[in-house]
């Protein structure tokens, strides 16, 4: 995992929040563009370097670029193809062909506040069993997503999203856990894909979170490849992964990574409306 930051991540205030959203607004609308490049033929190379140009663009900086591990990670983004699961190096010699899954991992830093989400879509064609995986994986989060609130434990979104998951079959990572984000891109608190309900750190009002879960269709078994960044499930299985920035509220969840609609399939690249 990316650097994780032992500090407990700070209530923000109506200020930061502000901020925060105009962050989140730039990060959604360059992962819209970066998905509709999505196609076959494309690496995950150009998906990088057109990350990096976007952002230039926009006067923010990529989250992810040279953050620590065994080496520095070198990509604007992660961009995971079919059995890598997270943080997977984006290289020339990935290319997309018709029904891959691509997972796009992203985040920017804007005014000092970091952001940090997750898409997964198909290329062109989606076969009936990576359908049910995309959609269990997708419905899981989200229905995690609408259980933040002021005073939930953290344990009530990890049982939800690990019961959504065993019962269609597939499995979550263990391994690796939604967290809290702000000034650094991981904050307090951890939020895994499984738990306990009424178990866990509780959730407060204005705390901004990341809810993420990665479904694996086989077992969730994976290493490290030589790269050193890219995790993927040992048995070759594919995986999806989908990831929500939040904002705690009084009343429930702010979803601040408004992503919840876009098609699960990309059909024919910048063609797209």
């Amino acid at each position: 995992m990316f650097g994780v930051n032992p500090e407990k991540g700070k209530i923000k205030s109506s200020e930061e929040l502000e901020i925060i959203r105009e962050a989140t607004r730039i990060s959604t609308e360059i992962m819209h563009e970066l998905r509709l490049n999505v196609a076959p033929g494309v690496s995950a190379a150009e998906i990088d370097r057109l990350a990096g140009e976007l952002c230039k663009k926009a006067g923010v900086i990529p989250a992810f670029k040279n953050q620590p591990g065994y080496v520095p990670f070198p990509g604007n983004l992660c961009v995971c193809v079919n059995e890598e699961v997270l943080h997977a190096v984006p290289k020339e010699e990935r290319i997309f062909e018709k029904g891959d899954l691509v997972k796009i991992d992203f985040g920017v830093i804007y005014n000092n506040f970091y952001t940090d989400h997750c898409t997964t879509v198909a290329v062109s064609e989606l076969l009936p069993e990576d359908e049910k995986l995309m959609k269990v994986g997708k419905f899981a989060v989200e229905s995690a997503v609408k259980k933040v609130k002021n005073g939930v434990k953290v344990g009530d979104l990890g049982h939800t999203m690990q019961t959504i998951t065993e019962m269609a079959g597939f499995n979550v990572l263990k391994d690796y856990v939604g967290h809290g984000i702000g000034r650094s891109l991981h904050e307090y608190p951890q939020i895994p894909a499984f738990g306990t309900i009424g178990q866990g750190a509780e959730l407060k009002t204005g705390m901004v979170i990341c809810v993420e879960a990665q479904v694996v269709k086989g077992k969730e078994d994976v290493y490290v490849t030589e790269d050193k960044w890219t995790v993927a499930t040992k048995d070759g299985e594919k995986a999806v992964m989908f990831e929500y920035m939040v904002a705690v509220t009084d009343e429930g969840s702010e979803v601040l990574t408004k992503t919840m609609d876009w098609p699960l399939v990309i059909f024919s690249g910048n063609n797209l409306p």
